[in-house]
């Protein structure tokens, strides 16, 4: 009875969702531009379009991967401002998007209601005994994308988990796995399938 209750509530959510957006395949077309937070992407809705910006010498951008930080958008005034776009969220080149991350802009290279995106991150350990005080050392990292609130959860168990908690059946499922199991890659990564299977994620018409 319990699951049927779920699976009714889950189908009503859907309905009501769909009727104003569309699901996410594929072919979903992303507008180029910068996002200067969360919700400017998942409205996709470039806070600041490609269009309206330019280089130092005035050029179009045509590629924001490569155009470096001295960026400038023109407003509707003509006046010109700068863009910091390592303080920005993110952005969308050529219907691709890149979210700050790390050492840099990290590509979304698993859509869905938890994304995926994997990206290089340097520290540094301070040593005194050390000549020069310190050593930095970079490692490749990789986070999930929640699509619900914009948070960025750890790809291990407590971070899939604190996810599922959102889908009685399936946190009960998972919760039902031997511990040692649960915190296995290939148990992480499978819930993260079966809650995206089970939550398409939608963006606006």
């Amino acid at each position: 009875m319990r699951k049927l209750l779920w699976i009714a509530l889950l189908a009503v959510g859907t309905v009501g969702v769909a009727q104003d957006s569309v699901r996410y395949t594929g072919g979903y077309v992303f507008h180029d531009g910068i996002y200067l937070d969360f919700a400017a992407f998942r409205h996709n809705a470039p806070s600041i379009p490609i269009s309206a910006l330019r280089t130092a010498q005035g050029q179009p951008v045509d590629d924001l991967r490569n155009s470096g930080e001295k960026l400038y958008f023109i407003d509707s005034a003509g006046q010109r401002t700068r863009v910091e776009l390592d303080g920005t969220w993110g952005f969308c080149n050529s219907g691709v998007v890149y979210v700050r991350a790390g050492n840099g802009f990290s590509r979304i290279g698993l859509m869905g209601s938890l994304a995926h995106l994997v990206y290089d991150a340097t520290y540094r350990n301070f040593d005194p005994y050390m000549m020069g005080g310190s050593t930095t050392y970079t490692v490749e990292e990789q986070r999930f994308l929640d699509m619900a609130t914009g948070a960025f959860p750890p790809v291990s168990a407590a971070g899939i988990r604190a996810v599922l908690a959102r889908d009685g059946l399936l946190l009960e499922e998972f919760d039902a796995l031997p511990k040692k199991q649960r915190k296995r890659p290939e148990a992480v990564f499978l819930f993260m399938r079966r809650y995206n299977d089970r939550h398409p994620l939608y963006f606006p018409k």
